[in-house]
């Protein structure tokens, strides 16, 4: 009896486990997403956002590269789209970005100490 159970069981989870892998979509090809595995990442699905902020941090130019072809997606992305891997991607590459420091430059102005 305890055997039969556990067949149950088992067989119930395949069939659990197999109608999960059964209705995931794959997602459609980005250029974006080919971009950074063509660049050296790796195949980035299963790549969790930090790990992609992580690779993206060692290769700056490609975050740049990336973050550029990233902002008109943004602009028309569905909820959906954060999730995803061009998505996760894309938030990686923001948030390098936005720390991204520029030239300085100067006005010429200068300050001496003490009340004028």
């Amino acid at each position: 009896m305890q055997q039969l159970r556990k067949r149950a069981i088992a067989s119930g989870c395949s069939v659990v486990l197999m109608g999960v892998f059964a209705c995931s979509r794959p997602e459609p090809r980005s250029p974006i997403v080919e971009k950074v595995e063509q660049a050296g990442s790796g195949d980035l699905v299963a790549v969790s956002k930090d790990g992609m902020r992580e690779w993206l941090g060692k290769h700056k130019d490609v975050a740049y590269q990336v973050d550029g072809m990233c902002k008109p997606v943004r602009q028309n992305a569905t909820a959906q789209w954060a999730e995803s891997t061009e998505g996760r991607l894309c938030t990686a590459a923001r948030e390098l970005a936005f720390w991204r420091g520029g030239p300085v430059t100067s006005d010429e102005k200068t300050y001496s100490p003490g009340l004028k």
